[in-house]
């Protein structure tokens, strides 16, 4: 952006006079400073940017981790009822089926 000076600093002061080389110096100077706090804070941005991203990956990782172990517990407890029944007396079959029918699951929480 091209340094500007403002009008009113252009009328107060007369050609060839040292107030204009100091307008244009302070001016130089605030828009130095503020270019500088500019860049400060687009970094920080993207700084907080990425951590963000990293953190979402991290969570993903977890999810499909959890999504994982979960799997693996249902098929653990399905062969546990699996073998439950084929160890059990076939007249205590049908009361052991009748209690895994009544247990309450929570498949529905899972989607």
């Amino acid at each position: 952006m091209p340094a500007r000076r403002s009008i009113a600093s252009c009328k107060n002061s007369s050609p060839g006079s040292g107030a204009n080389y100091t307008d244009e110096a302070a001016y130089k100077e605030k828009r130095k400073r503020n270019n500088e706090a500019v860049k400060k804070t687009r970094e920080k941005s993207k700084q907080i940017a990425a951590q963000r991203k990293a953190n979402v990956e991290r969570l993903k990782q977890q999810n499909t981790q959890w999504k994982t172990n979960i799997k693996e517990a249902k098929e653990s407890v399905e062969t546990l009822k699996d073998l439950l029944l084929r160890q059990a007396k076939p007249e205590e079959r049908d009361n052991i089926i009748k209690q895994i029918i009544e247990e309450p699951t929570d498949d529905e929480d899972d989607e």
